[in-house]
């Protein structure tokens, strides 16, 4: 059994070493608790009403020095893998061999109930409580990269520790040319799902991914990333396999990248891989620019991160009294839904003509059952910042839609009941930011639906 065990080839150690090395992380933490137990209680019996504890101290000390042999056992088991940072690895583990030794002497000192002289009890147990934090650090270096503990510090504090000033984080991107294809899309990936394995004290495979030059040296597999060769490239196949796949990554049961993620890494590379350079640059077609406006969050509608006050209240008082209920649909903004479907009176030009008074803060507008015809669809047009329109169960066609073109906020139309047909898809083009489309009972038919769905890939449509 002990030859299998340290059966360490040229091709590396074997499985069983290398399975043995994955409990370090659950063992780690045992010394820890019992040393720092250990180191507690010692300090507590200097009390009279505590000093029964040094009868059963040792024990503990014990206990400590023991989980130590084993985390260093299977620290030393999962060092074999080669995939940390050298010099980091040899103070850990040396730091945690002096760990295990000092954790001997305190029981041996505990237990013989010794007294050393010059404060050397005292001392004894502050050098191992400070080695215990430093091979922790140390730990956490290699398992997280050396900047972990100090990357949200105070700046003061990173310069005593021989570390930069934190870099200034990138502007958001409020607007698509304005993105920069490796720093704002690349990059960001690779730092919330890669690196924590792909970094300086911790190359998985070899494999740094900090820095565009570090991740097209590549790795122990060769290059990472062949430029305009997306199938060649093995970060890209690596990403894209199943999960149960041995070389899947991320691994070590961190969620996959999205959708969204893979693909734009997948165009990136197919268009050679650039370190720098605007997105809108390399010619993304429609489809890769709504994937990384998605992506950038710039699909949202940045209407309503506008500041809107009070509406009137003459007019407010006014519509109500012809018969729309408003309704406040944010606590910190007075944007408003103006519903009139409840209505028991009739939908007049003039009660049109006071909701358009309210056309910066009408975002929802619910006309269902209303009887609106087509010519009334003009002043409707007016409501600039409308999202959601509600106009199903009325008669209006294609003809009345078409006054609409110029809601450019519009991200949703209900249409169900309607007499609206073909003419859907012109109109629908005008709509730049619609999502949800409802057109159930219409007489748009099938085909008209699956025209939309081609032209319109982003589009929800609800059609039964």
């Amino acid at each position: 059994m002990l030859s299998m065990l340290l059966n360490i080839t040229a091709e590396g150690p074997s499985d069983v070493l290398l399975f043995f090395g994955r409990i370090h992380p659950l063992v780690v933490h045992l010394p820890i608790g019992f040393l720092l137990l250990a180191a507690l209680a010692e300090l507590a019996s200097k009390k009279p009403k505590f000093q029964p504890l040094k009868n059963y101290t040792h024990y503990v000390w014990a206990l400590g020095g023991i989980s130590a042999f084993f985390a260093v056992l299977f620290g030393y088991f999962l060092s074999l893998s080669g995939d940390y940072n050298e010099d980091t690895l040899f103070w850990h583990k040396w730091m945690g061999i002096v760990l295990m030794i000092v954790a001997g002497i305190c029981y041996f000192v505990s237990k013989k109930q010794l007294k050393l002289p010059f404060y050397g009890k005292p001392i004894l147990i502050s050098f191992m409580v400070f080695t215990i934090f430093y091979t922790g650090h140390l730990g956490g270096n290699l398992t997280h990269g050396s900047t972990y503990l100090l990357e949200y510090a105070p700046n003061m504090i990173r310069r005593m520790a021989g570390m930069p000033n934190k870099a200034i984080p990138r502007k958001k991107v409020t607007v698509l040319d304005s993105a920069e294809v490796y720093l704002d899309l690349i990059d960001p990936v690779m730092q919330a799902r890669c690196v924590s394995c792909h970094n300086n004290d911790k190359k998985k495979g070899g494999l740094d991914l900090t820095t565009y030059a570090k991740l097209m040296a590549g790795g122990e597999s060769g290059d990472a990333v062949l430029p305009g060769d997306i199938n060649g490239s093995d970060l890209y196949r690596r990403i894209t396999l199943p999960e149960t796949h041995d070389d899947f990554m991320p691994t070590e049961g961190k969620p996959p990248l999205s959708e969204e993620e893979v693909a734009m890494i997948g165009w990136w590379i197919g268009v050679q891989a650039p370190s720098d350079g605007f997105f809108v640059e390399l010619g993304p077609d429609e489809e890769v620019k709504s994937m990384v406006e998605k992506y950038l969050g710039l699909d949202k509608n940045q209407l309503l991160s506008k500041q809107m006050g009070p509406a009137s209240k003459v007019v407010v008082d006014s519509l109500i009294k012809q018969g729309f209920n408003l309704n406040r649909l944010m606590i910190d903004n007075y944007f408003l839904e103006a519903n009139f479907s409840l209505s028991e009176q009739p939908l007049t030009n003039q009660a049109l003509a006071t909701l358009v008074e309210l056309k910066e803060h009408i975002i929802w507008l619910n006309l269902s059952n209303s009887e609106i015809k087509d010519g009334q669809l003009e002043q409707i047009a007016q409501l600039e910042n409308l999202i959601k329109l509600n106009l199903s169960t009325n008669t209006i066609t294609d003809q009345g839609l078409s006054h609409l073109g110029q809601l450019q906020n519009l991200e949703s139309i209900n249409l169900y009941k309607t007499e609206v047909s073909q003419g859907l898809v012109e109109n629908i083009a005008k709509w730049p930011k619609l999502k949800r489309l409802y057109i159930s009972e219409s007489k748009v038919d099938s085909l008209t639906v699956e025209q939309l769905r081609q032209k319109f890939k982003n589009l929800t449509i609800q059609f039964d």
